[in-house]
């Protein structure tokens, strides 16, 4: 193998792939060259091409160990290990080691000579065969651990006496100890199937809004749901936005995975707000209420004008709790800090990241005259030893964050208070933008010149490109996958559940070269069993049961590994099918699914039957070329034929719809009775877009378009307390709820 193909290895670049239609499909060399260099490899240099591909190559046969190493528990092992790689000349060497927990504490060491232990890979290189040995331990239980080793030269003594023998060498490293599956919550023992919905926090409307949904409507709707039966509430990825929210509003392409859109947080439940607003003038409390009115009328969300809304009264609060609680250390102060302390150092680099760059009208703690430059590691302290106008406009966005994160967390308890079984499902976004702020502040950690998309397929013929960088897979492995880890504790924190959005970015992702269309891409494989013994890892430490989005082109080997880890799958009717014609009966779904009719890619359903979908992608001119309009109409035509034999099958077609005549309109007798017939599916979890229940068209997301649509801008049509007082609603979710528990 040339060094080039080992570079193409090791760096996960395939040279192959299977296309949507189950075809082979070679990858051009000038692709995977051109991503061999958005990683920041020379590749006209066949010096710096070896180096690099020995690096990868042999570089951690080299390391007794890595940064850190997962050991997967399976379900008939009564023990765990760690390996350790060596030289043939130091297999008789003695070797001591110990395992802590994260406090520090040894809870188990031992000694022997590695020779004796389980050889499980080996590596020649140069003449001499690395070996990698295995050593067990009787620490099992899931978690996290440091490894260190003391290896002595060969000597005649004991090994009991190894402590007494020069140190000749002395490593350490990480272990992350994971169950096979993720965390199966206790209802699933009880074998009941639940129900709940899916929406868009920032559509919500409610008669109290403030021109966006926020926690409190969404503790509205928590309370409204689990009162007619439900036990989960799907949520759009609440991720922090790009400062200039206005023109950059979509969940899925956040600044920063790790933290909260403050946007959510409703100022009213903060504490002080009451004194803060005592305290307008009667113009200002006029102004106010004005612009509170008009932005909770609107029918789509003015992101840049709910911001100043909030964020003005927001300041002000802060103002009074900087001045009087931070000032005199008071229990909340001491609360505050302990946030800020928990959160680390991502925390205070996404407060400065947001000092930088975030302004909006009439700010008092908005972008700051002079760039502020920090080290990755910037402390409590020093922040402390900043002037007083910084340090307050970086503790303000760490503020937000800590309302935020509290007003979530009631939310989730709210729902478990009150009987729900999941709770809140939160989502995660594949990635994040290039100017935001997770990936500014790990400039190693993503390649920035390459963008995530997904290959050629029927509706986007170039491909897609969905302009969010890529992880880099090397990096990860040599940070011990500290991002990873932290996106996925703070996703699963406060929630029943966690979707994770094109969950097949576990395995491999579609990268696109700069200045070219998708399709000059290839798909790059990351570390996929470390990958996914950490998801389990995590989703255990957090109690959190995970759903991976599954859609679309997934090979074989990625669902045998997902099902055996126990994470839901996802179906979605649409696109369940027998034989590409037929609706799949809902006998026939996956068991261990969550199960929807829909969801904000694709059309409602009074939309996708009155076809208006197509309507609106004919007038945008975003079908792909060659794909006929009405050759769609047709085809739409079909479906609908389908769906009302699905339901005359199953005995569920309403009345009027018995003539089976497709172009009468879409209404509510039937579209309650597909969202209650496919209610019936052997899915454990089956969600409802709110959208359907009151039969809304207008999409919130069109996918490719940006500017030609108002994408994640459109509101519910109807207010919670509306929608739940509507008599055809209360019966739908009755009739849901039987056929849940039938």
């Amino acid at each position: 193998m040339s060094d080039l193909d080992r570079l193409f290895y090791w760096r996960g670049i395939a040279a192959d792939y299977l296309n949507y239609r189950g075809e082979h499909v070679d990858v051009p060399l000038e692709n995977r060259l051109t991503l061999l260099e958005t990683m920041g490899l020379d590749i006209s240099n066949a010096e710096a091409v070896a180096e690099a591909a020995y690096e990868l190559d042999v570089g951690p046969w080299r390391h007794f160990i890595p940064p850190l190493q997962t050991y997967v528990v399976q379900s008939d092992e009564n023990q765990a290990g760690f390996y350790v790689n060596l030289h043939p000349d130091r297999l008789g060497m003695e070797l001591a080691w110990s395992i802590a927990d994260e406090g520090g504490t040894v809870i188990e060491k031992g000694a022997l000579l590695p020779k004796g232990a389980p050889e499980v890979g080996d590596y020649v290189y140069n003449g001499s065969r690395y070996s990698r040995r295995l050593i067990h331990t009787e620490t099992k239980e899931p978690g996290y651990y440091n490894v260190t080793l003391t290896l002595a030269e060969t000597h005649d003594e004991p090994i009991a006496t190894l402590k007494e023998t020069p140190v000749t060498i002395d490593v350490s490293g990480r272990l992350a100890i994971a169950p096979y599956a993720v965390y199966q919550p206790g209802w699933l023992a009880e074998q009941q199937k639940l129900w709940g919905f899916i929406i868009q926090l920032y559509t919500i409307r409610s008669a109290s809004d403030w021109g966006i949904g926020d926690f409190s409507d969404l503790e509205q709707l928590i309370v409204k749901s689990a009162s007619h039966g439900a036990d989960l509430i799907g949520l759009n990825p609440l991720h922090a936005l790009l400062p200039d929210v206005a023109e950059h509003s979509s969940p899925y392409s956040p600044s920063d995975r790790r933290f909260i859109n403050p946007l959510y947080i409703d100022p009213k439940k903060v504490a002080g707000y009451d004194a803060v607003v005592a305290k307008f003038d009667a113009e200002v409390q006029s102004q106010h209420q004005e612009l509170l009115v008009e932005l909770r009328s609107s029918e789509q969300v003015d992101y840049a004008r709910v911001k100043v809304l909030k964020y003005q009264v927001l300041e002000k609060i802060f103002d009074n709790f900087f001045d009087i609680e931070y000032a005199q250390e008071t229990p909340q102060c001491g609360a505050f800090k302990k946030f800020i302390i928990e959160c680390g150092e991502p925390l205070l680099q996404f407060a400065v990241y947001e000092s930088n760059n975030n302004d909006w009208q009439g700010a008092r703690y908005g972008k700051l005259q002079a760039r502020l430059d920090v080290a990755p590691d910037f402390t409590l302290e020093e922040l402390a030893g900043l002037p007083v106008e910084i340090r307050k406009t970086i503790l303000f966005h760490c503020y937000l964050q800590w309302l935020a994160h509290d007003q979530l967390a009631a939310c989730q308890q709210l729902a478990e208070n009150i009987g729900m079984k999941v709770g809140l499902v939160r989502d995660l976004a594949v990635g994040a933008e290039g100017g935001g702020a997770e990936v500014s502040s790990n400039p190693g950690q993503f390649c920035t010149r390459a963008s995530v998309g997904a290959p050629p397929d029927p509706l986007a013929e170039q491909g897609q490109n969905w302009g969010l960088p890529p992880m880099d897979p090397a990096f990860l492995r040599e940070t011990g996958f500290a991002h990873y880890i932290q996106i996925l504790r703070e996703n699963m924190s406060r929630c029943g559940a966690l979707r994770i959005d094109h969950a097949m970015s576990l395995m491999r992702l579609w990268w696109c070269p700069p200045g070219t269309t998708a399709d000059h891409g290839a798909y790059v494989y990351y570390p996929f069993e470390d990958m996914l013994a950490l998801l389990c890892l995590e989703s255990h430490l957090n109690k959190c049961a995970i759903v991976g989005e599954d859609l679309g082109v997934v090979p074989h080997e990625f669902r045998e590994a997902i099902t055996h880890a126990g994470i839901f799958t996802n179906r979605v009717f649409y696109f369940e099918k027998e034989n590409y014609t037929h609706f799949k009966p809902p006998e026939n779904y996956d068991v261990h699914a969550l199960a929807m009719v829909n969801n904000h890619d694709v059309p409602t359903l009074k939309s996708w039957w009155d076809g208006n979908d197509l309507i609106l992608r004919d007038k945008l001119g975003i079908f792909e070329e060659g794909v006929d309009y009405d050759t769609m109409v047709e085809q739409r035509r079909f479906e609908k034929q389908q769906v009302l034999d699905f339901l005359l099958k199953l005995g569920t077609l309403p009345a009027e719809w018995l003539d089976l005549e497709i172009e009468k309109p879409a209404n509510e007798s039937l579209i309650s009775a597909i969202l209650a017939t496919v209610s019936r599916v052997a899915s454990w979890l089956y969600v409802i877009q709110l959208e359907d229940v009151i039969l809304m068209e207008a999409p919130v997301n069109v996918p490719g378009t940006y500017k030609e649509y108002p994408n994640w801008q459109r509101k519910l049509s109807a207010g919670i307390e509306e929608i739940f007082d509507n008599k055809n609603v209360q019966a739908l979710l009755s009739r849901v709820n039987a056929e849940r528990n039938s």
